[in-house]
């Protein structure tokens, strides 16, 4: 939440949306209810909130229920990604135990499921039916992306292209509905709710670029999670698509280790981390990165000035 200290009216804005979020996970169940405190607790930066509550701005604001809004996709993206570590199975999130790693994948299903119908029951009476619609659509998408994802496991031949479609749909869409909800919800003109979902996807993109970025530069102190932790799951992202394009002899390396599927050694993790970078494959995700940071100012210019632009704009530079 730290990341919000330099703008205090949606810091204020967003403690409120942790009340909201804290209020609507309870449960009457003692395990399920310390699961769902640990999952608030450990936070993140609440940046889908936000951008519902900063998109509601550009229109008639109506706090209540832009709170409730933001609360709402909160919880869904919590949800998300509580399946999200069964699936991965990875043992940390956030540098904290995923609940599947530390209560079991049952527990975190179960988990997962009551965080969905949660979020529904906060949703329910507070907003109107195209809203629910955007969501249920974000979340179908999500769903498409987390399979072609599973599908492309250990899969060296992962185009760019579908790099790009399946982070999309996994990490852009949700950015594009927080955007579209809260620009729905304030009654937006057409145009600016269009440039606002452009924003939001764009940001969305750079965003899981950056992420997929510090999974082969950053350490678990920083990151959260092992280096390299992807390519050890399987999940083949862009700076090693960049490299195996840019690398020839990088493809027999990777061949051999991504081989071993499940039983890769650290020392194994270090090779694929050393390939990436004398193959280029860092400065060339930098580069894309770069260009989906350049799309998402375009949109915003299309957007009349307001202080809340100057936020959106902030974010967005700061993912280079």
């Amino acid at each position: 939440m730290d990341l919000w200290s330099k703008y205090p009216e949606i810091a204020s804005e967003l403690q409120l949306v942790e009340k909201t979020i804290k209020e609507n996970v309870h449960s009457k169940n003692r395990l399920l209810n310390s699961i769902t405190e640990e999952l608030v607790v450990s936070g993140g930066k609440r940046l889908r909130p936000a951008f519902v509550i900063l998109s509601a701005k550009f229109g008639e604001y109506d706090e209540q229920k832009a709170i409730k809004l933001a609360g709402a996709i909160e919880i869904l993206h919590t949800a998300t990604l509580v399946h999200d570590d069964v699936i991965d199975r990875s043992k940390l999130r956030r540098g904290r135990m995923t609940v599947s790693e530390k209560y079991g994948i049952d527990m975190a299903i179960y988990t997962g499921d009551f965080l969905f119908t949660k979020a529904i029951m906060l949703l329910s009476g507070n907003v109107s039916l195209d809203n629910l619609e955007i969501l249920a659509r974000g979340i179908k998408t999500i769903c498409e992306g987390e399979v072609s994802q599973f599908q492309d496991k250990f899969n060296l031949d992962v185009s760019i292209l579908s790099y790009l479609k399946r982070i999309s749909r996994k990490t852009a869409v949700m950015f594009g509905a927080a955007c579209a909800l809260g620009a729905d919800l304030s009654k937006c003109s057409e145009d600016i709710k269009k440039n606002l979902v452009k924003f939001g996807l764009y940001y969305g993109i750079a965003f899981q670029i950056k992420d997929d970025l510090n999974n082969i530069i950053s350490d678990v102190g920083t990151s959260g999670k092992p280096v390299s932790s992807d390519f050890m799951e399987g999940v083949i992202t862009i700076p090693v698509i960049y490299a195996l394009k840019q690398n020839k002899d990088a493809r027999d390396v990777m061949e051999k280790l991504i081989g071993k599927r499940n039983g890769m050694t650290l020392d194994d993790v270090r090779t694929v981390t050393d390939i990436v970078k004398e193959s280029g494959g860092i400065d060339s995700s930098f580069k894309l990165l770069k260009k989906y940071v350049d799309r998402g100012i375009n949109a915003l210019e299309a957007i009349p000035d307001n202080p809340y632009k100057d936020i959106f704009y902030d974010l967005i530079i700061s993912l280079q």
